[in-house]
């Protein structure tokens, strides 16, 4: 195979994973919602449906995981790798490396005082996301195998510290800022700033970054619904108990 067709190949093979993982997102959401459990008949509606995920949890992080599978080794990549060629060609820094984790911290220091969060609670959604978007981000990365800009090590795609800043991002907001704007913008201000950041670096294309920031919130958002699902199940064996 020509060098020219090997980018064409990496894009039907991201786009085929992509397809793949809302695949899996719709089917885990009719699962956990479609479903309900007979012995729950008669009882409050929130322990049938989800009170938080919904289908259209899932439309944003799928779009940003096609979007950046289609513009992999692209014109686009190209054009933002040459404006920071230009202006930034001298810029590095570590702080990305530390800011990824700071909306998670930041859940943390929320809990402090606060009775009406759980430490557990927030706990289990931390560690199931990071097993979530690690068995998600690794394998792909190998199967795409697309080169970064600053060593061609082929492990670009997508962006690890950008799915880990948008997963945490999506937790704090999910578990604290549901309806705080302010706290929103500020959590996904962070996470957004890791992805730039990854590209000033040189560290990574603008496609990884797109795509990475997708599969944070997809990892953040299968992990909701997991715990959501388990909770439902430990409520009806609770009340067959009784």
């Amino acid at each position: 195979m020509s060098n020219n067709r090997r980018p064409l190949k990496r894009i039907r093979q991201m786009i085929l994973i992509c397809s793949m993982c809302v695949v899996s997102s719709t089917h885990t959401f009719a699962q956990t919602t479609t479903q309900p459990d007979s012995s729950l008949a008669g009882q409050h509606t929130a322990f049938v449906q989800p009170k938080h995920i919904t289908l259209k949890s899932f439309i944003l992080p799928s779009a940003l995981i096609t979007t950046g599978a289609l513009t992999s080794s692209s014109e686009f990549d190209q054009k933002v790798k040459g404006k920071r060629d230009e202006h930034f060609s001298t810029f590095h820094t570590s702080v990305d490396n530390y800011l990824q984790f700071v909306s998670i911290a930041a859940g943390y220091g929320m809990l402090i005082n606060n009775k009406e969060h759980s430490f557990w609670h927030y706990t289990e959604k931390v560690v199931l996301t990071e097993v979530m978007l690690n068995v998600i981000v690794q394998p792909i990365k190998h199967i795409t195998k697309v080169p970064r800009p600053d060593t061609g090590e082929p492990t670009s795609f997508p962006s690890g510290h950008t799915t880990q800043a948008f997963a945490g991002a999506t937790i704090f907001c999910d578990e604290f800022a549901r309806h705080n704007i302010l706290l929103t913008a500020t959590a996904y201000s962070s996470a957004a700033a890791v992805g730039v950041l990854r590209i000033l670096n040189d560290r990574h294309w603008a496609s990884d970054v797109i795509a990475g920031a997708g599969f944070g919130i997809l990892s953040a958002k299968l992990s909701e619904l997991i715990i959501e699902s388990h909770a439902r199940k430990h409520h009806s064996s609770y009340n067959n108990h009784l």
